[in-house]
């Protein structure tokens, strides 16, 4: 207890350093959920990023699974399982038709 009172600034510094680094933890942490998919014959990253993308870009969906399955050279395999980010697809009327039941 001696050393903290006579060292305060030191420990203040150590404390603040500790706080920056549990923020920076805490900030970078990956939030996306992923779902695993087997690869078929024929697949690209390209093409499967049409059907699995949500909203996001196709590079940017081709970069994340790349970058989380370690894909150096963007080559997938037809039986390998691919780790990807599991986004829902809005389901949007594009025509703005609604339809009515009798019993609602």
């Amino acid at each position: 207890m001696n050393w903290i009172k006579k060292n305060r600034n030191t420990t203040y510094l150590f404390a603040f350093i500790f706080a920056i680094i549990v923020i920076l933890m805490v900030i970078n942490r990956d939030t996306t959920s992923y779902t695993n998919i087997e690869v078929q014959e024929g697949d690209t990253l390209w093409s499967l990023s049409g059907l699995y993308k949500g909203d996001l870009s196709k590079s940017e969906w081709v970069s994340l699974v790349k970058d989380k399955n370690n894909i150096i050279d963007g080559r997938i395999i037809a039986g390998h399982t691919l780790s990807i980010p599991a986004y829902k697809k809005t389901n949007t009327n594009k025509k703005g038709i609604e339809l009515a039941s009798e019993n609602e």
